[in-house]
């Protein structure tokens, strides 16, 4: 499973994100998770109407907030998981 996480370096809820998502693969071992500086990549956020940070996105569905938990997190990703997919490679 592909997952895009929008982020900031500055932001220190991004940080919490990045470490439930590092958790995380040890229930999706196929989670491979994209990290988009949103500074760096302006037109890119502009185009996936990304508003504010952290914010994760699997296909067209997005998961964003001020605040998001580990609850939430893992309740998007079951949401999203494919047990069929291929193990990531990287």
């Amino acid at each position: 499973m592909k997952i895009e996480f929008y982020k900031s370096v500055i932001c220190p809820r991004c940080l919490y994100v990045s470490h439930t998502l590092k958790k995380a693969k040890t229930l999706y071992p196929n989670l491979e998770v994209e990290h988009i500086d949103i500074i760096r990549n302006l037109s890119r956020v502009r185009d996936a109407e990304i508003r504010t940070v952290p914010t994760l996105k699997v296909g067209q569905a997005t998961l964003s907030g001020l605040f998001l938990t580990k609850d939430s997190i893992n309740k998007f990703l079951a949401e999203h998981w494919r047990p069929d997919e291929p193990l990531s490679t990287s």
